[in-house]
């Protein structure tokens, strides 16, 4: 799953370049737009009298003075509430409607946040308050204004075939025909089909009679059974898929691949799956396409839940640092050995980390292998039995929390070699590693045992995936509740 191919310089500058132009247009285009707003809205306020300021700005140097002091504060300031609100995502393959409600929302958004701290300033500044609506409607314009004309060069870029966008399709040869013929017909999309993949001998003799014109030079890179080796070699930017009756398993794998690579993925849906609503469509330059997004929270929720693992993770450390202390020296009294317990564990995208807990069993505990905690275990020693019961022995976790390598709420992070072993049983299960591991998650508040059976782990793994496909700040307080009330209650297993 991690091998890397040895890339040309040419070829990783393309890759960039397919997959960041939309974001460095917009960050540019935002900045020149948020540059400009300030200026437009003293030239219409201040200079040309529209209403009136007790500030001294008719002084020429005056204004220029304050222009450049705030305008490093404002671009600043903006770009960070544009990037929480998601602004800096592909737009160019979204509606342009879409995204101009979203810029409307972030810059609402914004300027109550201005407002409001105006509002608490000194009074010298409180003419401004009833301003902010027409600075706002300013920016509002000129942010709209520099996007559709980032939009209107990006689409003659990739017209002119500057930008180009690698794609490979996989599927039926009928539905991948009229997949190219609508690129075609709308160069300005970019998109540069490096080949396609069939899924048989039957499928090759179909596309080989159908294939006419251009279509007919596109390269058959193979079949479906070598996707994974077709994808590695060729690293296009989109896979887009096109096949009926899809393997669950076998395309999680696939995903999971693409993910690493940087490689997004397209699926086609059938009528069935858009009946039953299986499937949520998202109009990718119109097209009706299910598109996987790596992104499972928005960002601004992403921030928030980084920003409360910090602060949360802080406040136990150093507000119960003498708690801490006490519960080490219990355990360096009840047992010889070290107070904390190291082992390796992996985490987001399959990073190995070292875990830290307070020691619960026996030195010797792993002499004999690795395997899981069972009710009553024996190498548990008395101080370890009350820390389990009671999850103190999680306590150094937070340290893990705070550097980044742990969240407060997550899939609980698993020793390498149950991951391995469970992988080769599960092709999914690599799913739980998209995010990071928790101290807690949503399996925990529903565990009956720590039983390792393949049925133990598909069961974890639906309790895992409920709170992958459902991540949210909400749920996250829920669980967080939850796991105190467990504390309390002292429902850990011994």
């Amino acid at each position: 799953m991690n091998s890397e191919l040895h890339i040309s310089p040419y070829r990783r500058f393309r890759e960039f370049a397919s997959k960041s132009t939309p974001g460095i247009f917009q960050v540019i285009g935002d900045i020149i737009a948020i540059a400009s707003a300030l200026p437009v809205f003293l030239l219409l306020g201040f200079v040309t009298g529209l209403y009136t300021t007790t500030l001294p700005l008719s002084d020429e140097t005056t204004l220029q003075t304050l222009v450049l002091s705030v305008m490093p504060l404002l671009v600043t300031y903006w770009i960070i509430i544009f990037w929480l609100a998601g602004l800096y995502r592909n737009w160019f393959v979204r509606s342009p409607f879409t995204e101009m409600f979203t810029v409307i929302r972030a810059i609402g958004f914004g300027s109550i946040i201005i407002f409001l701290a105006i509002l608490f300033t000194s009074a010298n500044f409180r003419g401004f308050r009833l301003k902010i609506v027409l600075y706002a409607i300013i920016l509002t314009i000129l942010i709209v204004l520099v996007r559709v004309l980032g939009r209107m060069l990006q689409r003659f870029l990739r017209r002119k075939g500057i930008i180009k966008v690698p794609t490979i399709f996989m599927g039926h040869p009928e539905a991948m025909l009229e997949m190219y013929t609508i690129m075609k017909e709308n160069p300005s999309w970019g998109y540069n089909v490096q080949g396609i993949v069939l899924q048989s001998e039957a499928d090759l003799r179909t596309w080989t009679s159908i294939a006419k014109g251009e279509s007919s030079h596109i390269p058959v890179l193979g079949f479906v059974k070598d996707i994974l080796d077709i994808v590695k070699k060729e690293r296009p930017a989109d896979l887009v898929v096109m096949m009926d009756a899809l393997d669950h398993r076998w395309m999680i794998e696939l995903v999971m691949e693409c993910r690493e690579l940087g490689i997004g993925v397209k699926i086609q849906p059938d009528l069935y799956e858009l009946f039953t609503g299986q499937a949520r469509l998202l109009a990718i330059h119109g097209m009706p396409l299910i598109d996987i997004n790596p992104e499972l929270m928005k960002t601004w929720e992403r921030f928030i839940k980084r920003a409360i693992d910090i602060l949360l993770s802080s406040c136990v450390l150093i507000i119960g640092f003498p708690f801490l202390l006490i519960t080490a020296l219990m355990v360096r009294i009840d047992s010889k050995g070290p107070v904390i317990f190291k082992q390796r564990r992996v985490g987001k995208n399959g990073k190995v980390f070292t875990m830290y807990k307070f020691r619960s069993m026996v030195i010797d505990a792993e002499a004999g292998g690795q395997k899981w905690a069972v009710v009553n275990d024996p190498r548990v020693t008395r101080i370890g039995r009350f820390l389990r019961k009671s999850h103190l022995d999680e306590m150094p976790q937070f340290w893990n929390v705070l550097k980044g390598e742990m969240s407060l709420v997550g899939p609980r992070p698993e020793m390498p070699f149950f991951v391995d072993k469970f992988k080769k049983e599960l092709p999914y299960y690599t799913r739980r590693l998209v995010i990071r591991p928790g101290l807690t998650g949503w399996n925990q508040i529903h565990y009956r045992n720590y039983q390792e059976s393949i049925e133990e782990i598909t069961n974890r793994l639906k309790h895992d995936f409920y709170y992958i496909e459902n991540m949210s700040l909400q749920l996250d307080i829920e669980i967080i509740i939850r796991t105190a009330i467990r504390v309390f209650k002292g429902h850990g297993q011994a």
